[in-house]
């Protein structure tokens, strides 16, 4: 609200049940949305997209924020690491890389999309429930 930043949703409309330990999901979500918030200049945009696609629920938080250089994204999951210096103060470089660790304890993947000024997106790829029709 402070940022008047506009939020906008689009899901599958699907019931869908992943794999995965509910706290953990939620921090992972937490900590994607938290850093699209931060990122994104006042008016922009954020956005969350979930899709099904085979055996997988793809989850997706995008914006509109200041985006990455390439030498960035190769490191955006390393433990302590901070591109964008100018929201140190706000973080210490640890969210990305526990998402990830969670994620690959989860049978899970996360990729990201993002050029300079031109926001990012970041993509969570879950397994679907042993059992769960699609």
């Amino acid at each position: 609200k402070k940022k008047k930043l506009r939020l906008t949703t689009a899901f599958s409309g699907l019931d869908v049940v992943v794999s995965g330990d509910r706290s953990q999901l939620q921090q992972i979500l937490n900590n994607l949305l938290s850093n699209a918030i931060k990122f994104t200049p006042e008016g922009g945009m954020v956005r969350i997209l979930e899709t099904t696609e085979g055996n997988r629920v793809m989850v997706s938080v995008s914006d509109t924020g200041c985006g990455m250089k390439e030498e960035e994204k190769r490191h955006i999951f390393d433990k302590f690491y901070q591109g964008d210096s100018s929201h140190s103060a706000v973080g210490n470089g640890l969210g990305l890389a526990l998402v990830k660790r969670i994620l690959e304890l989860s049978d899970a993947e996360i990729t990201v999309q993002s050029e300079p000024q031109k926001g990012a997106i970041f993509t969570v790829m879950l397994p679907l429930a042993e059992g769960v029709q699609k």
